[in-house]
This record gives C-alpha cells, sequence and structure tokens, in this order.
C-alpha cells in the first residue's frame, strides 16, 4: 500500500487549510505503523478530507467562471440593492452573488455524489473506532473477573483502595498499572468509581493510563482516529453548507427573465 503521508494535494488559498488532508499528518504518524488497521483508518480519512477540499476548489472555480458572482464597489452595491439583486458580504467584501440555472443544477448533482462518497468513509472510520475501543476494552479485562473466585478478589480489591487515604488511593492504582497488574485494574475499572473511593475523573486517568500500557497501539490508534473523525465532519459540514449556499440562491434576475422568454416563445 502506497504511503499515505506521501500523497500530496496542492494547496489552494481559496480552501479552508482545514480540509487539507495533510492537516491528518499527526494522527496519520499514530495511524499509518504497518500491519495495524489504522493504516486503513488513515487512508478513509485522507480520502475524505481530499473529496470535501477538492470539491470546495471545484465549486470555486465553477462559480468563479460563470463570471455571476463579484466584487462590487459602492456605487455598483447600491445600485445592485437598488435593483433587488443578491448582495452579501464575503471575507468583508460586498458581493454580488447570483448562480445561473445551470450552476445550481450542476452543484445539486454534485452534492448527491459527493455527498454519499463522504458517508461512506465516515461509516468505515466509525467502524475502525469500535473496533479500536472493542480491542482496549478486552486488553483491559481480566479472564478470571467474571467467576466466583474472580469476584470475590475484585470486591477484596476495591474494598482495599478505598480504604486508603486520599494521597494513597491514585497512587496504589497508578503502580498496579505500572507492575502490570491487570487483576487489580480490572477490578477498579469495571464497577463504579465510589466502590474504589475514586471519583469519576480519577477513574477516567486510571483507563488512559491502562489503555496506553496493556493496549499502547490500539489505544493510541482509537484516540487518533478520534480527531479524525471530528476533522473530516468539521469539514464534512464546511462542504455542505457551501453546495447549499449555491443550490439554494434565489435565481437572478437575468435567468428569471430567461424564463419568462422561453414561457413567452412556448418553450
Amino acid at each position: 500500500m502506497t504511503d499515505q503521508l506521501e500523497q500530496h494535494t496542492p494547496i489552494r488559498t481559496d480552501v479552508p487549510i482545514s480540509m487539507h488532508p495533510d492537516t491528518l499528518s499527526g494522527v496519520g504518524k499514530i495511524l499509518n505503523q504497518p500491519d495495524t488497521i489504522g493504516v486503513a483508518a488513515y487512508s478513509a480519512a485522507r480520502e475524505a478530507l481530499k473529496i470535501c477540499h477538492d470539491s470546495f476548489g471545484l465549486l470555486n472555480d465553477a462559480e468563479k467562471a460563470t463570471g455571476e458572482s463579484r466584487p462590487l464597489n459602492a456605487a455598483q452595491r447600491k445600485e445592485a440593492l437598488r435593483s433587488g439583486q443578491d448582495v452579501r458580504m464575503v471575507n468583508g467584501v460586498p458581493t454580488l452573488v447570483v448562480a445561473t440555472d445551470e450552476l445550481v443544477e450542476a452543484a445539486r448533482q454534485a452534492w448527491s455524489r459527493i455527498g454519499p462518497s463522504i458517508d461512506r468513509r465516515m461509516k468505515e472510520l466509525k467502524g475502525f473506532h469500535e473496533t479500536f475501543e472493542k480491542r482496549v476494552a478486552e486488553a483491559l479485562d481480566n479472564p478470571s473477573r467474571k467467576t466466583s473466585e474472580g469476584l470475590a478478589l475484585a470486591a477484596e480489591v476495591r474494598a482495599h483502595v478505598k480504604n486508603l487515604s486520599d494521597g494513597e488511593r491514585l497512587t496504589f492504582c497508578m503502580s498496579a498499572v505500572d507492575a502490570g497488574d491487570k487483576a487489580t485494574v480490572a477490578a477498579i475499572l469495571h464497577a463504579q468509581p465510589f466502590l474504589s473511593g475514586l471519583n469519576q475523573a480519577a477513574q477516567d486517568a486510571l483507563r488512559k493510563r491502562a489503555a496506553a500500557h496493556f493496549a499502547p497501539v490500539d489505544s493510541a490508534q482509537y484516540e487518533a482516529t478520534s480527531q479524525a473523525i471530528t476533522r473530516v465532519m468539521e469539514a464534512g459540514n464546511r462542504l455542505s453548507a457551501r453546495y447549499a449556499d449555491i443550490i439554494n440562491r434565489p435565481e437572478s434576475p437575468r435567468a428569471v427573465a430567461a424564463k419568462k422568454v422561453r414561457a413567452l416563445a412556448g418553450k
């Protein structure tokens, strides 16, 4: 498989930099490890961002090519508003914003292809995320925990931890992780935190430490995939809003006039 870090997408100043696939390079160093499913997760995330980035740029190109949307000076803005045209502030500049029927229809058709493609990549990412979560959970469990002996031992462990002083309690728990004492760690993590005298924040810290110890690769890739999902969702939402802006724009006076002329001609 081609190293995803070597793929290159040109940077466009008219597309938000957060949508560029290379912004995933940080999580890529964690996910793009040979012989792990993180490689596939990274590939899905990069592909999703590339779709968003390139589609955003293509829409910009198409809109610019129509010559319909352009910045206005003060006099032009006044005249455009007087004639009922759609004037909006774009990057702080009054801009005439209209769309031809062809551009609107092209944007609608493009989004019908792009949306499902992004959804498929997102579904893949979420599937990998769930897999990492299950692997970490399995790594933090003790096989004998649910036996009668295991249940009795776990109860004793929690009682012991609860009887420790506030200063000793978390130190004891973290030391159990460092010692690889999974029976003790599992007893504490697979029960309500107050049973061990901990609050939720302390138990969460213990779980994170334990995950890094007992499942270092899977836990790191779980966190990296979480970040990738957030990045793709943000890019997808931004792209969706951009397409919706075109698709839902009111028709230009010229387009309305053309329709009336065609109606008059019986077309």
